[in-house]
């Protein structure tokens, strides 16, 4: 079997996401990446085969005008190389997420016809949510553009994370038996770039929210729930890093000296130091009317670290339990949220039992078995392809 992974972006988790697949998937089948020219190149195993065929484009959610640049005008008719693929020969074709640039060849082109596409989906989100988010009228905008492209294909099957989100997929009329329920990979390929190993031995009390600066976070939570965590816990040291607009919230912060503030997209070696750093990850996400997030690529991450983990008790998280992986909080709770933080750091018992079942979760969430998922769905979409182009 010869399975290509189409990879149209370079920002994001989603190129580590396709990376920590494509090299697990390559054990059992053949595999051809097309993707932008970018340092992403050095994710991907030597096992696979690489065509940098896009040239990248640009793109922040902080000036989202920035879509509809000049250079990205320009850059935007290199995707019409998605019809290499059909050059190469492949069984199956993979889009790891869809994105208005390629989708639009692709179904130009009319490859979802000639062979069989299998399409994972990272985020679910109505259109009366897209119109009614928090973010300036561009961002709306780019990202309505986005989920109707996204319509433009048919696949044979939709790779979803969660079981919210296949049941909203088939009440959008989508068939049950098209939707396959596959977790995120832990993501391990942040180890490759580490420079400094700390592990579980961290001395420093420090708790870490890491990933794109959004309401739907709960930074806001965790910022009120500072103070109640530093009256019981010494040195405690609060690290926020990732992209996004931070004013609204650099306003609630009343001692900075407790707070370690990245507020940029972080590079590879970065990610590696802060995980390494933190003896607590903490992602205290709020529900979303109309949205209902995704299996956070940060808990793929502070899984493979073994991190203790303090998480709210929202659709996204059901595959980690409470008190054996993490402990759960009710949304939008900062009092909850210090509670948990407290009880964590000043209980060494708990705190290393949390951490071995996150690495247990690990093993069973690891590249290689989710690998094997995969190529179970597409064995199943190959042989429904050939059945029916067969008679």
């Amino acid at each position: 079997m010869k399975v290509a992974y189409i990879l149209p972006i370079s920002w994001g988790a989603i190129p580590h996401y396709t990376a920590e697949l494509a090299n697990a998937v390559s054990k059992y089948a053949s595999v051809v990446v097309l993707k932008p020219k970018d340092y992403n190149t050095r994710l991907f195993s030597d096992n696979l085969k690489i065509i940098e065929a896009f040239e990248p484009l640009e793109f922040s959610r902080i000036r989202p005008i920035t879509v509809f640049s000049p250079k990205n005008l320009l850059n935007f008719s290199s995707y019409r190389k998605v019809k290499l693929i059909e050059e190469e020969r492949v069984d199956i074709v993979h889009f790891p997420e869809l994105y208005p640039h390629a989708t639009i060849f692709t179904f130009l082109y009319q490859i979802h016809k000639k062979m069989p596409v299998v399409v994972t989906l990272h985020s679910v989100r109505s259109l009366s949510h897209l119109l009614m988010m928090q973010s300036n009228l561009t961002y709306r905008a780019v990202s309505f553009i986005t989920e109707i492209t996204k319509r433009l294909l048919r696949p044979q099957r939709v790779i979803v994370q969660t079981r919210q989100h296949k049941e909203i997929l088939v009440k959008r009329g989508i068939a049950p038996q098209r939707v396959n329920i596959i977790p995120q990979p832990i993501f391990t390929i942040f180890k490759n770039f580490e420079t400094i190993k700390n592990g579980r031995e961290v001395k420093e009390n420090s708790v870490l929210l890491f990933g794109y600066l959004s309401p739907e976070k709960g930074i806001e939570d965790l910022i009120k729930a500072t103070p109640l965590i530093a009256r019981d816990v010494p040195n405690i040291k609060i690290i926020i890093a990732g992209e996004g607009d931070f004013t609204q919230y650099s306003k609630l912060i009343k001692d900075w000296s407790i707070f370690e503030v990245y507020n940029e997209y972080m590079p590879d070696e970065k990610v590696a130091e802060l995980f390494n750093r933190a003896k607590v990850v903490v992602l205290p996400y709020r529900k979303s009317k109309g949205y209902s997030g995704s299996h956070s690529g940060v808990l793929s991450v502070a899984l493979s670290y073994g991190k203790a983990l303090i998480v709210t008790d929202v659709g996204q998280f059901e595959i980690i339990k409470d008190g054996v992986e993490c402990l759960k909080i009710p949304p939008r709770n900062p009092q909850a949220l210090a509670e948990a933080v407290v009880k964590i750091l000043k209980d060494d018992k708990l705190r290393d039992s949390l951490s071995k079942n996150a690495l247990k979760k690990a093993e069973e969430l690891s590249p290689d078995n989710i690998a094997k998922m995969h190529v179970k769905v597409y064995e199943e979409v190959l042989n429904e392809w050939r059945k029916r182009n067969q008679n």
